[in-house]
């Protein structure tokens, strides 16, 4: 019998003192893939995230998804004894996640000179507003300045309209993701492609978005051009756009070639308007192309234009909402919605693991722990401390 593949991150510890969303995200990756996670939080406070999308008895939903897998502790590192207990935890582990403003790290004493001095195989990962370095590195910023800075909210909103902020925040969880492949190069690098020693990861959370603006800035600098809102249609593709149907939904469409273009007039009966069936001609004829696509849409159902779209395989889907997509069969069938059995909360269900790897793939052990309730295990089994020592850092409120 072939043996089971270990976790992508089996053997590997990440210290996550992040806060809020950017660092915790990026740490969640690696929960995720197996490795061993250890949320550090303030003793009775938690990290902020604790205190929002609460239930009716004060449990933070959104904790729950981004502190999965993860096994809390709580440690004032601003205390002598918490300096020291994070130093020897630094010195067990591959990576520290951290997403405090720049100088923060270092007015407590972990800037990398002393924590790499530490553990020279240290990889650490440093999420702030603008970065580490360049003028603006001291602001304060979230996801939302991040998408602001980044150039994301200008080009989104309706043409007559102001630039867009997404309802989620976009800054966060984008420079997470970046910043979690970061740290997997610099793991590659020290642990398979012949480096030594651990390496700094920076990002500024505006940076993911700017990275994924795609044709802008060459754009701007080769075409004098600055990309403009333009609401649900795109300024340089005929179709693609946003539609309100019959009954109330939205259906999205997007062709991005000519073929699959003729697949969604085909599937709207307009394959021979000649106005309409080639690019530059559409182009042109925008403005006519967009009112009989939509005098069509207006004139169906959301299930009858799916069915329609479905039979030419033209490129468009419903808009989800939220009840969509807690119950849609595809997203079941993918396992993108799991149920996780929760000490608090009992059964609850959230997004399921991506990537989805065939021969390691990911896991959801349990949701977010309560604050602390992993630090027993941590500071007895792996740090050796004897139920005397725990005690008394906690009377003292070290932990």
């Amino acid at each position: 019998m072939e043996a089971q593949a270990k976790a992508v991150f089996q053997g590997k510890r990440v210290l996550d003192i992040g806060h809020i969303v950017a660092g915790p995200i990026a740490a969640s990756v690696f929960a995720d893939f197996g490795a061993e996670v250890i949320k550090v939080e303030r003793p009775g406070v938690g990290d902020p995230l604790r205190l929002q999308y609460r239930n009716e008895n004060g449990v933070s939903l959104h904790y729950k998804v981004e502190s999965r897998n993860k096994k809390s502790v709580t440690l004032d590192l601003k205390t002598p004894e918490g300096k020291d207990i994070f130093k020897r935890l630094v010195g067990m582990s591959d990576v520290l996640v951290e997403n405090f403003r720049p100088g923060v790290m270092e007015r407590l004493g972990f800037g990398w000179p002393e924590l790499s001095a530490v553990n020279p195989g240290l990889v650490m990962c440093r999420l702030s507003g603008f970065g580490q370095t360049g003028p603006y590195a001291h602001r304060r910023a979230y996801g939302r300045i991040g998408e602001a800075f980044g150039g994301f909210s200008y080009i989104n909103g309706n043409p007559d309209g102001p630039p867009m902020h997404s309802q989620m925040s976009l800054g966060d969880p984008v420079a997470g993701m970046w910043a979690a492949m970061g740290v997997m190069m610099a793991l590659y690098w020290r642990d398979a492609q012949g480096g030594r020693v651990g390496q700094v990861i920076d990002i500024g959370l505006y940076e993911g978005l700017y990275r994924q603006l795609e044709q802008h800035i060459i754009s701007v600098d080769q075409l004098g051009k600055t990309m403009m809102r333009s609401g649900n249609t795109h300024v340089s593709t005929p179709y693609v756009a946003a539609y309100r149907t019959q009954d109330g939904g939205y259906f999205s469409v997007a062709a991005a070639t000519m073929r699959s273009a003729l697949d969604v007039l085909r599937a709207m009966g307009l394959e021979n308007d000649e106005r309409f069936n080639d690019w530059d001609r559409c182009i042109r004829n925008i403005d006519a192309y967009r009112q009989a696509a939509n005098a069509w849409m207006a004139a169906h159902t959301l299930e009858e234009v799916d069915a329609a779209f479905q039979q030419y395989e033209a490129p468009g889907t419903r808009v989800m909402n939220g009840a969509d997509l807690i119950k849609d069969p595809h997203l079941l069938a993918r396992d993108m919605v799991i149920t996780v059995q929760d000490e608090e909360l009992g059964p609850i269900r959230m997004q399921g693991i991506v990537p989805k790897l065939s021969a390691t793939p990911g896991k959801v052990e349990h949701a977010g722990q309560r604050l602390g309730a992993s630090n027993d295990l941590v500071y007895g089994h792996l740090l050796g401390m004897s139920r005397a020592e725990i005690d008394s850092l906690q009377a003292k409120g070290v932990i």
